[in-house]
């Protein structure tokens, strides 16, 4: 049985990780391409192409980490470390140690220095894995209440939110003034590793001491032996006959899309497109952040009140305001500055909102096959949100190629800045409208989930229940 007794102190707990889980996929979505282009001195097809290379062959390692998650039964860390936060803290020294090899630039042969950032990318992001994966899922675990689940995903905004801001704004300001100094980008970008490869690994460790004996046993799950041994591949069957989650898993698809290019262009878009050096990009970064911070919580609120779904849709229409406004005008830099602001709380109830969406659907799910799975559904969704995001990067890259646009260019062409603002803004535009149309045609809610979770409690029972409520989600 769960535990419902889920104090402030534990949701706080809990969001520590988000420090982490933000800083470890943030920075290398924002900077790696930037580092790989600007300092490694990689073409940016290459660079995209090593991105999509190692994150794809990531993404399809989620499902197979996420089930042998939900069926570990071991006690490698104590007694009091439950299957999730055992993979957690196992995983978080090797995550810390592959965040700073990602940016250190190697004097070696061309070849050979792309099998090396292919292969670090490989390390990284299954170490990623291995402790993210846990991570999401053990908040749909340690408590059954609806709207605290949501409040779980808020704390870890919160966290990743400050997490944000340090790289945001303490990155570029860090790479502004060593440059000042006369330090190399490479010293620079190896500094930076080394410093955020140690706070994700201790963000990580913390959050899973924070869940020492919340968690349920460790046994596979609830489902009988029988079921156990059907194997990931009928679960995947199983959980893709649920057109609630497909609607979950093409939104994260496109959302990580329109992320992986958003990200990797934002740097060079405002410096091609605005002319602003890396202090005032610096700036430019910290200001939405500040503003972000102070709107969280209520937008975390307003997804308790409204719903998931509403709370997503509004994200998902201001992208696409966002665009059209960076598409047909150049604003000022203080409305830029409001307008990432938005972007930024945008992505936070995207984060809030989908994996909260994921725990809804396994309560179907387990309700129709009698089955545990929150692990083998979150990892499904990481791995279509790791596609979009490998495809976004190496579209980016290819775009830049294609449209002519040079990193190392000293003079900035009109048509280079033209092909930014094509990257940047159009096509992120066209990308989050779909992922509007397809949140349309989501249809759970708090109502029909406790429907859900009161025939089940009949089931278990052995009393009488009905599907009256929630016939069309199963």
């Amino acid at each position: 049985m769960k535990n419902n007794q889920i104090r402030l102190k534990d949701i706080i707990g809990y969001g520590t990780g988000g420090v982490g889980e933000n800083i470890a996929g943030n920075l290398f979505y924002t900077y790696f391409i930037f580092f790989l282009t600007s300092v490694a001195g990689i073409n940016p097809a290459v660079a995209g192409t090593i991105s999509l290379f190692a994150v794809a062959w990531d993404a399809i390692s989620d499902p197979i980490i996420g089930y042998l998650n939900d069926r570990y039964k071991g006690h490698l860390l104590g007694g009091n470390f439950g299957k999730r936060s055992t993979f957690m803290v196992g995983g978080a020294i090797p995550l810390g140690i592959s965040v700073f090899l990602l940016f250190c630039n190697v004097e070696m042969g061309e070849t050979m220095k792309i099998i090396y950032f292919v292969v670090i990318n490989i390390v990284f992001w299954l170490f990623y894995t291995v402790v993210d994966i846990p991570y999401v899922a053990v908040a749909s675990e340690i408590t059954d209440d609806y709207d605290v689940k949501a409040k779980m995903r808020t704390s870890v905004m919160v966290f990743s939110i400050f997490a944000q801001m340090l790289l945001s704004y303490g990155v570029m300001e860090f790479l502004d003034r060593m440059q000042e100094m006369g330090k190399s980008d490479t010293l620079t970008f190896r500094i930076v590793g080394a410093v955020f490869g140690v706070i994700t690994a201790v963000s990580f460790i913390a959050a899973g001491c924070s869940l020492k004996g919340k968690e349920k046993d460790n046994s596979i799950s609830a489902d009988s032996a029988e079921r156990a041994s059907v194997g990931v591949f009928r679960d995947i069957f199983d959980l893709f006959r649920l057109k609630q989650f497909v609607i979950v898993v093409l939104m994260a698809f496109a959302f990580n899309l329109w992320l992986g290019i958003f990200n990797s262009s934002l740097i060079y878009f405002l410096s091609f497109t605005f002319g602003f050096d890396n202090g005032e990009i610096a700036l430019l970064n910290l200001w939405p952040t500040l503003i972000s911070i102070i709107f969280i919580v209520p937008m975390g609120n307003f997804v308790v009140k409204f719903g998931r779904k509403a709370g997503l849709m509004t994200a998902f229409l201001y992208m696409v305001f966002f665009a059209i406004v960076m598409t047909l005008f150049r604003p000022p830099a203080v409305v830029v500055v409001l307008l990432i602001a938005g972007i930024d709380l945008a992505t936070s109830v995207y984060w809030i909102t989908i994996f909260t969406m994921n725990f809804d659907v396994s309560e179907i799910y387990l309700f129709k096959y009698e089955k545990n799975r929150e692990g083998l559904m979150v990892s499904i969704t990481s791995f279509s949100g790791k596609m979009g995001v490998a495809v976004g990067m190496w579209l980016c890259g290819v775009l830049m190629q294609l449209l002519h646009v040079d990193p190392s260019a000293a003079v900035v062409s009109d048509a280079m800045s033209d092909g930014m603002r094509i990257i940047f803004a159009v096509i992120p535009g066209i990308v989050a409208l779909a992922a509007a149309v397809l949140c349309a045609f989501y249809k759970v809610s708090k109502k029909n989930i406790a429907a859900v979770e009161e025939a089940q409690r009949l089931k278990d029972e052995g009393k009488a229940y009905s599907t009256q409520g929630f016939e069309r989600i199963l």
